[in-house]
This record gives C-alpha cells, sequence and structure tokens, in this order.
C-alpha cells in the first residue's frame, strides 16, 4: 500500500527559476542564486541583522523561511 504523497517545501523541490513562495524554505546557496547574492553576503548580513534570521534544523542544516525573505525583499522595494 503507498503513502500518500505530501509535498517537501524544502529547495530540493524547488528550481533556481521558480518564484519564491510563502512557505518554503531555502538553504543558503539556493538562496543566493535566487538572489544574485554570494553565500558570504547572506551570512555577514544575517549576521548584522540587515538580513531574516536563519532556523537551525541540525547541526548542518540551516534554512531560511521564504516568507521571511519575501518581507526583506518587499522592505527593501519600499525603501
Amino acid at each position: 500500500m503507498a503513502l500518500p504523497h505530501k509535498e517537501n517545501t524544502f529547495t530540493d523541490t524547488l528550481k533556481p527559476s521558480d518564484e519564491l513562495k510563502p512557505g518554503h524554505y531555502l538553504r543558503a546557496k539556493d538562496l543566493a542564486k535566487r538572489l544574485g547574492l554570494s553565500v558570504n553576503t547572506i551570512w555577514r548580513l544575517s549576521k548584522q541583522d540587515k538580513f531574516p534570521k536563519p532556523i537551525k534544523l541540525s547541526e548542518k542544516v540551516t534554512v531560511w523561511k521564504s516568507s521571511d525573505v519575501l518581507s526583506w525583499l518587499a522592505s527593501k522595494e519600499a525603501a
């Protein structure tokens, strides 16, 4: 008996050309590609409180909520 398919909202299911949508979680590398920033810049801005804070899922997995990133982008467009 097959289990029902549950959509994975992590970036492994997203293509770089996909739009950012609320409810997704993005790794630094994927986020950098989508925003045109380097991974180092994302980490630096986050540490300086100029970018949304990441969520640490495990020792080696850190993600950002796309809704937080979308809000950050909207604030940059409004400025």
